[in-house]
């Protein structure tokens, strides 16, 4: 989808920009490369914590303010609750929206979570659990301009080994 998004008519893009429509393609083909290698660049794994951490503790409380602080501006809030959970079932895109989303279910979501940091596919995570169930995983995608992925796992058949581990 998002590569569709890119074709554009070459020849329009040249007119436009008053350059030659091999020029245009050249410039079109610069302008990905730079923003794949952009969205690329993860921070590394003692930043990732930080922010990571950072998030929860403004999650749990639904400070905006924090939140809109951490994100980048197209963020995007992803919850797999695998159609049992009570969950969006479509991307959260953006940073106010985002923020916004995650502060208005705080007051129901977090009061009694205990949070235990753990790995996930090799990345910092926070396991949270409510009276000793695990209700959810939350990892993050980071860049240099802030958390650019949340990533909630929330599908009670996928958190069962989740589960086993906190015995």
């Amino acid at each position: 989808m998002l590569r569709e998004a890119f074709d554009y008519p070459y020849a329009r893009i040249a007119e436009v920009i008053q350059v030659s429509e091999q020029s245009a393609r050249q410039l079109v083909s610069r302008a990905r490369k730079h923003l794949t290698a952009e969205r690329r660049s993860h921070v590394a794994a003692p930043e990732q914590r930080r922010l990571l951490e950072a998030f929860i503790d403004a999650a749990q409380v639904g400070d905006l303010t924090s939140l809109e602080r951490l994100f980048a501006a197209d963020v995007v809030n992803y919850s797999d609750g695998g159609g049992i959970r009570n969950v969006s079932r479509i991307p959260v895109v953006g940073r106010g929206t985002v923020a916004k989303f995650l502060r208005a279910f705080a007051a129901r979501f977090w009061p009694g979570i205990d949070v235990t940091w753990v790995e996930a596919n090799g990345q910092p995570a926070a396991l949270l659990a409510r009276h000793g169930v695990v209700t959810a995983v939350v990892t993050i995608s980071a860049s240099a301009q802030g958390i650019t992925e949340l990533l909630w796992v929330m599908n009670p058949g996928k958190l069962t080994g989740f589960q086993a581990s906190t015995r």
